[in-house]
């Protein structure tokens, strides 16, 4: 076994003491419509399910499928969208692939979804040679299997994850345990995530590895009856495969401009803080306010901004505005162009400098009585979420496949929660 997984673990049975209780999640079934769309000429669908249940007073499990239905101009050539296509919501360029265990809400939902960042699948004429999907040039399933259970006084979620597709294959194993103090006023949650990647990208005729251990620590503080505190950091080793094998570096050949594969360093060290600020600004609205600093072994560092003002317009429905900066330097072997081979070569521009805006919408139509004039809403176990968020990126060299240094996406969620 992985040391650091064995640590993690122990860590887990070591806080299983006593504290206050905390709540299993409740029995809902949840769909989700979303997609993603950029001027990169990529275009994602990507549905889901999710049904949550709970088989005892301590235990609960969770079940999950989620499909990706992707099309992109780069894919149809046989190259690479995953570093074009724009970063999914709440995934910048130093990021890399997130994970929300074990939640069911909307935006859980659209962050945890890898919808663009694992596309790899190439070939003209999509992946199925038939009509109908064979518009799609790449199909991702992924399969989530999940228990929360209760162990003494503290919370603990144990999940696994299995996502394939023609040419990756992950299995990931997470948990996470939360414990409550001071009458719920301070909680603490720990949390691990292990992957386990297979990459055999189609144009080439070998297979490698990809693995990934992170550790995660969340202490959220009530400051009085109208503001909490978060402060969350993350430290995540990635061993193995680390680059894009479908992307090409241009290298200056005696005046002639030639691709070849990228070559990335076969580790990355990732860590990152961040604090969040929530307050109530009246009866009816609360502002977000949050700051991440994130570095790596790499030499990128990122600075990222976050502003979200929520506001219930009535018992039934709540809005939700908000606006994310993200700022980011340079990796240590980028280059916009080769004199000669090195090496390290990358033409990722997730690896380069630039920035990104992105621009927020939120809206939570909750059921229940006084809604007789709206039938869809007359239920007090349903929901409906439905958010929209556009974003924009610069960068300081052009994507190689098509040269723009400058994108735009929008990336929408329908969600609806149904309380058993």
């Amino acid at each position: 076994m992985d040391k650091k997984l064995a640590l993690g673990l122990l860590i887990l049975l070591f806080l299983s003491g006593s504290v206050l209780a905390q709540d299993l999640p409740d029995d809902e079934l949840q769909v989700n419509i979303s997609g993603y769309f950029d001027s990169f000429d990529v275009n994602v669908m990507y549905p889901s399910i999710a049904i949550t249940r709970k088989v005892s007073d301590k235990t609960s499990i969770t079940g999950r499928y989620l499909v990706d239905m992707i099309t992109a101009a780069s894919m149809k050539t046989g190259g690479s969208s995953s570093s074009g296509s724009g970063e999914r919501e709440h995934e910048d360029d130093d990021e890399g692939r997130e994970h929300d265990f074990g939640k069911t809400s909307s935006a859980t939902s659209v962050n945890s979804v890898d919808a663009v960042t694992a596309a790899s699948s190439r070939g003209g004429g999509g992946v199925f040679g038939g009509e109908g999907l064979s518009s799609f040039d790449d199909v991702r399933n992924e399969f989530n299997l999940g228990v929360s259970q209760i162990v003494g006084e503290n919370l603990i979620s144990l999940n696994g994850i299995y996502s394939t597709e023609r040419d990756y294959t992950s299995s990931t194993l997470a948990g996470t345990i939360s414990r409550q103090f001071a009458m719920k006023n301070t909680t603490l949650q720990l949390g691990f995530v292990r992957s386990w990647d297979k990459v055999f990208p189609v144009i080439k005729d070998w297979t490698r590895s990809k693995d990934v251990v992170t550790y995660s620590a969340n202490f959220s503080q009530l400051l009085g009856k109208s503001a909490l505190i978060q402060f969350l950091t993350s430290y995540s080793e990635n061993n193995g495969y680390l680059a894009d094998a479908y992307n090409q570096v241009s290298v200056d050949s005696m005046g002639t401009m030639v691709l070849r594969d990228p070559i990335h360093p076969n580790n990355r060290i990732r860590k990152a803080a961040a604090t969040q600020l929530k307050f109530r600004l009246s009866e009816q609205s609360s502002m977000q306010m949050g700051y991440r600093y994130y570095w790596d072994n790499w030499d990128v560092v990122s600075h990222t901004f976050s502003m979200n003002y929520m506001r219930h317009m009535s018992d039934h429905v709540v809005l939700g505005l908000g606006w994310r900066t993200y700022l980011q330097n340079r990796a240590f072997f980028f280059k916009p162009q080769y004199a000669q081979p090195e090496a390290l070569m990358t033409s990722d521009i997730k690896l380069d400098k630039g920035y990104s805006n992105q621009l927020q919408f939120e809206l939570t139509l909750n059921g229940g009585r006084g809604q007789d004039y709206l039938p869809f809403l007359t239920s007090e176990k349903i929901q409906y979420n439905i958010s929209l968020n556009v974003y924009s990126r610069h960068t300081q060299s052009g994507y190689w496949y098509n040269g723009q240094k400058n994108m735009i996406a929008t990336n929408f969620n329908l969600g609806i929660r149904y309380r058993f």
